[in-house]
């Protein structure tokens, strides 16, 4: 029997071992048939994220432990939040609370964003060319609310790092939501001042560093003053930055993250 035969015969009676519904740890490299290693208790990766190890990363000068966690392998999308929030949201103030932060009666501070809806902030939706962009002007308000919803939360700055360790964390120029915001403004505020509009959103962005996506994290700032009201941690590639909690920003986003077990087995 020729050697490729072998191995071709080796290969099928290796998977013909292994159930088609199993997952592999990849923590242990175990094959599982139920949702909990057999041999290091880590539960099973849900779809969509991934398992990061424990690691240890620098921030700010910070040398940080970080213990493992899943994490959204990428941001989360206008198509995931929207069930979400005309299942959830009856209010016009509390639509305001989650997208802005920024309430009027008239709707105007979804101006600046691809939501649109009903008078009374019902039948909300976003144009086509959003569906899978990043979610922005989202506060971390909102943000909280819909991962809770899901099982989630929002990760720490250091999870964040550590991430991008992994690879996960990708630069999004916010110039590319710029062509889209733009053209949703232009067909609702005319074209002259939709442009000047979109401009004068995406101004003072001026190299690529600055125009990155921020994401919200879990952390509050050490050392913010009370009268500057709530804040939090946001983070981009490589740094940190701070944003009030109850407002929405064009260039912040934002992902899941869930803690795991403390009781995992080590190797």
């Amino acid at each position: 029997m020729c050697l490729q035969m072998k191995a071709f015969l080796a290969l099928l009676l290796l998977l013909s071992a292994v159930p088609a519904f199993c997952w592999v740890c990849p923590a242990c490299g175990t094959a599982n048939p139920g949702q909990i290693c057999t041999r290091c208790s880590l539960p099973e990766v849900p779809p969509g994220m991934v398992y990061i190890p424990a690691s240890t990363v620098v921030l700010d000068g910070d040398t940080i432990q970080v213990e493992p966690l899943f994490v959204d392998s990428d941001f989360s999308t206008y198509r995931q939040v929207l069930p979400w929030m005309n299942s959830t949201i009856t209010t016009l103030q509390k639509l305001a609370e989650v997208v802005t932060g920024q309430y009027d009666s008239n709707l105007q501070f979804l101006r600046y964003t691809p939501f649109t809806g009903s008078s009374d902030g019902s039948g909300l939706t976003v144009p086509s060319g959003c569906f899978d962009l990043p979610v922005c002007s989202f506060t971390r308000i909102g943000a909280t609310e819909y991962l809770l919803s899901t099982g989630k939360r929002l990760p720490t700055a250091a999870e964040l790092a550590a991430a991008e360790q992994a690879g996960l964390v990708r630069r999004v120029d916010v110039y590319d939501l710029m062509a889209t915001y733009s053209t949703i403004l232009e067909s609702t505020m005319g074209e002259m001042l939709g442009r000047l509009a979109g401009q004068a959103m995406f101004a003072g962005y001026s190299t690529a560093d600055e125009r990155v996506l921020w994401e919200w994290t879990s952390d509050s700032p050490a050392g913010r003053a009370a009268v500057e009201g709530p804040c939090a941690t946001i983070y981009r590639p490589s740094g940190r930055g701070v944003a009030g909690v109850d407002c929405g920003y064009f260039n912040v986003t934002f992902r899941g993250a869930v803690t795991l077990p403390s009781t995992l087995a080590s190797d």
